[in-house]
């Protein structure tokens, strides 16, 4: 197959009004400039609460951080989409998860008053929550790249329990508001995680790991990295070595 061929290319941001808190919506916008550099075509869709959705018109589906409140109101309108969504994430469909989004795809949320939420149940852990904070910044240590992660953590404290795939370990920062442990969920090609933000512009080897997904194996532009791109790697590369 020809990893080069130009395509369309079709990418879904899911809640983006709701689930936006830290520069979420720079992530759609940072994979779309790397494919239109590569010279594909992209069509950038932006889906909310009470929206129709097919999710079999997607190469890459979005979901970014909230508060608890937005959380449980995706949750609700997700829940009518989610075979159409569950069909999709076992065909191999790229998904990204960040910040406490991810959790939506466990069996549960318990909040901090002990009220337990249903979550979509695609994988076998549960979420507790308690009444306060973690946050800090921190490098990850990932199972499916060689490159480390940077990125910052700001979410409900409690603990995740359950029979999933964890694909990062921890070392927080400095002055950061937890301990290392195992974090995230990875199923097939979903992708999950605490970090907020715009992790794929400050992680360009993650940016490179979706793109590749998504045009089915090609890695890139070896010998004509664009301008962004470099700047990009440059800043990782001294963000990386202040930590």
């Amino acid at each position: 197959m020809e990893t080069n061929k130009k395509r369309t290319i079709k990418l879904l941001h899911m809640y983006h009004d709701l689930m936006n808190l830290y520069g979420d919506w720079a992530n759609m916008a940072v994979l779309e400039c790397e494919f239109i550099t590569r010279g594909h075509e992209v069509v950038l869709d932006k889906k909310s609460v009470g929206d129709t959705i097919d999710f079999g018109e997607y190469d890459f589906i979005y979901i970014g951080s909230g508060t608890e409140r937005s959380q449980l109101a995706c949750m609700r309108d997700l829940k009518q989409y989610k075979d159409s969504l569950f069909e999709q994430i076992n065909a191999g469909t790229p998904v990204l998860a960040t910040g406490n989004s991810h959790e939506i795809f466990g069996k549960s949320i318990t909040d901090p008053d002990g009220v337990r939420h249903e979550m979509l149940g695609l994988l076998e852990f549960e979420t507790v929550q308690l009444d306060t904070r973690v946050t800090g910044d921190c490098i990850y240590t990932a199972s499916f790249i060689p490159d480390k992660l940077i990125g910052f953590i700001n979410r409900a404290g409690g603990s995740q329990k359950g029979d999933v795939e964890r694909p990062f370990s921890i070392k927080p920062g400095e002055g950061a508001g937890f301990t290392a442990c195992p974090e995230g969920i990875k199923y097939k090609n979903l992708l999950g995680t605490y970090l907020t933000g715009p992790i794929l512009v400050r992680n360009p080897p993650l940016l490179k790991y979706f793109a590749g997904i998504i045009l089915s194996g090609e890695t890139g532009d070896t010998e004509n990295t664009h301008t962004a791109l470099l700047y990009m790697e440059k800043a990782y590369e001294a963000a990386l070595d202040a930590m």
